[in-house]
């Protein structure tokens, strides 16, 4: 899976540059600032998921960066891709213990969008759908001990936490989305990032316990195209 989706990137990223130079004066190709929130699930999963009674909140976030728009002469279909970065939220929590850590990411999402155009409103608002792989490159890591400093009976036992927790500097994920065109330069849209692999993940000694905890969210964004 991770190598299909790595190839169709650098299929999207080619068509991008390489079309970038033909059409750079026609509206064909659009580019653009966008910024937005994100609201992050963490959901755990494996032997220790549910260790100490562990339960997880939803927290918001934000997101700002550049962006760029194809519109192909087929079907009404485009390409569009980011980079931007991404500071996404962990809210977890253990009996009375409570965490709360910032996920910083640098993140590129590339789509591949459908415009569903509309009679006499062509000029004024186009919806679309789109969907497409994000990869995410993690800029700090997340502090679980903190969590585990917090309550009594795994500071007893912090010590046994082995060195296999840690946070993936690389997490794919996939975006499914709808938005709309307003007036050929405002872009709103709303996507869903669903995680492929773990964000974070640890292992205890003493209870024998491996958690892999993945991080869903939702965005919501506004787009400026020039």
């Amino acid at each position: 899976m991770r190598t299909i989706l790595k190839r169709f990137c650098l299929f999207l990223a080619a068509c991008l540059l390489s079309l970038n130079t033909a059409f750079a004066d026609s509206d064909i190709f659009r580019w653009g600032i966008t910024a937005g929130g994100n609201i992050t699930k963490v959901d755990g999963s494996g032997t220790g998921f549910n260790y100490k009674g562990w339960h997880y909140d939803s927290s918001g976030g934000y997101f700002a960066g550049f962006t760029a728009r194809l519109s192909l002469p087929i079907l009404n279909f485009g390409l569009d891709a980011s980079f931007v970065y991404s500071q996404e939220m962990a809210d977890l929590g253990s009996g009375d213990a409570n965490v709360m850590e910032k996920m910083r990411y640098f993140s590129v999402p590339m789509h591949v969008r459908y415009d569903l155009e509309l009679p006499f409103f062509s000029n004024i608002v186009i919806p679309y759908v789109f969907a497409g792989p994000q990869c995410n490159f993690a800029l700090n890591d997340f502090d679980l001990y903190n969590l585990f400093r917090q309550d009594l009976e795994s500071r007893e036992h912090l010590y046994e936490v082995d060195s296999e927790y840690r946070t993936n500097k690389r997490v794919w994920k996939v975006d499914l989305g709808f938005g709309v065109i307003l007036f050929d330069h405002f872009q709103v849209s709303y996507f869903y990032a669903m995680p492929l692999e773990s964000s974070f993940r640890f292992k205890t000694v003493y209870e024998d316990t491996k958690s892999h905890f993945r991080m869903g969210t939702h965005h919501v964004g506004l787009t400026f195209y020039f």
